[in-house]
């Protein structure tokens, strides 16, 4: 099976990408088509290959990275061009842009890949808003919905990682639900291991870029400071906005990482006690079960798929949405336990997140999609 992947851009540490997946499918080859590569140094998967586009993408914002993506790709290699001729399936991921649409023309199978759809960072970001500032957002989506929509119905084909994406994208852009197919995220659990030495230099860790509203950013910070107040050592990792970087600065206890390698964010989870997450919503959440193969609890907003997921494994860890108090007591409760037991929880985490979302559970789950497609 030859597989082309579509994504404007390549980051090869963000979940979306899903290159552990792609991996775990060595029968497969996949050539990536992307405009750029995050970081250039990144080790790929030896059946996974990269075609890098000369395109100036530009801001994500009304639709000008798509738009400019779309357009490079098409200008590159037209629908009748050779190139797409060695494929089985075009699998978009995530791209937004409905001239992409006119690959039909290939006479490839197409595949849309949706990881959330954007009606849910607009609904996050007009709930964290002013009336006024809603109103940008609502200009800075118009395109992007407006094109996911036309994408979503107009495909046969759509994969997504939860029944609640499933849902979400039935009620927002009325799609078939027998055209949805679900490939859960995986988790490694060969690289996402307990620490060999069971004494957390961090009682708290948090990843991820909180520049959008739809991670929770301002509830992120309030679980820091009271829990600060009382000791507790929390490492932060990922991408943070200037103003949210001096905010955080201020708390006494806490170490900001900023953006860190592949091989870095396993340690720092194995030198963590717990993961928490603020977002307002989650398609999946693939750092939660990663944290949990580490044998780390990890508590979270009820928000999008995060009951979904955790439930199977510990309904304790998720707490109300914006519920920061609930989220700082369970926090408290957790690290209040002996070495003994947290260790023991630990052990029960990975045994379970690992019969629930183990990496070749998702890698056979998109083998089927793709089988299914190309009639196999």
């Amino acid at each position: 099976m030859r597989v082309c992947v579509l994504t404007s851009f390549l980051d090869v540490y963000k979940g979306g990408n899903h290159l552990p997946l792609f991996g775990a499918l060595p029968d497969c080859e996949f050539t990536i088509l992307t405009s750029s590569v995050r970081p250039r140094n990144a080790v790929l998967p030896p059946n996974v290959r990269v075609v890098e586009l000369p395109a100036r993408l530009g801001p994500y914002y009304y639709g000008v990275a798509d738009r400019r993506f779309a357009r490079t790709v098409l200008h590159t290699y037209p629908p009748a061009h050779a190139f797409w001729k060695q494929f089985n399936i075009l699998h978009l991921n995530q791209t937004l842009h409905p001239s992409l649409l006119t690959l039909r023309e290939s006479g490839v199978h197409l595949l849309y890949a949706v990881h959330h759809p954007v009606t849910v960072d607009l609904g996050a970001a007009l709930g964290e808003s002013s009336p006024v500032a809603g109103l940008l957002w609502r200009a800075r989506y118009f395109a992007l919905i407006r094109w996911q929509r036309r994408i979503c119905r107009e495909l046969p084909h759509i994969m997504t990682v939860s029944q609640t994406v499933a849902l979400r994208l039935q009620d927002d852009y009325t799609c078939d639900p027998a055209k949805i197919s679900i490939v859960p995220n995986g988790v490694d659990g060969t690289r996402f291991t307990p620490a060999s030495d069971d004494q957390p230099e961090f009682d708290l860790i948090a990843l991820g870029s909180f520049l959008h509203p739809r991670k929770g950013f301002r509830y992120l910070l309030q679980v820091y400071q009271a829990l600060a107040r009382e000791g507790i050592r929390i490492a932060d990792v990922g991408k943070r906005s200037g103003t949210q970087r001096a905010q955080l600065e201020t708390i006494e206890g806490l170490k900001l990482f900023g953006t860190v390698s592949d091989q870095q964010i396993v340690s720092l989870v194995q030198r963590s006690a717990a993961l928490i997450s603020t977002s307002l919503y989650e398609g999946f959440g693939l750092s939660l079960i990663e944290a949990l193969a580490c044998g780390r609890p990890a508590i979270a907003f009820d928000a999008g798929a995060v009951r979904e997921v955790l439930s199977p494994i510990d309904p304790s860890l998720v707490v109300p949405l914006r519920d920061t108090g609930a989220l700082i007591g369970r926090v408290r409760a957790f690290l209040a336990r002996s070495p003994a037991e947290r260790t023991e929880q630990g052990r029960r985490y990975r045994q379970a997140v690992l019969e629930c979302y183990s990496l070749a559970v998702s890698a056979d789950a998109l083998r089927k999609v793709y089988e299914r497609l190309c009639g196999v």
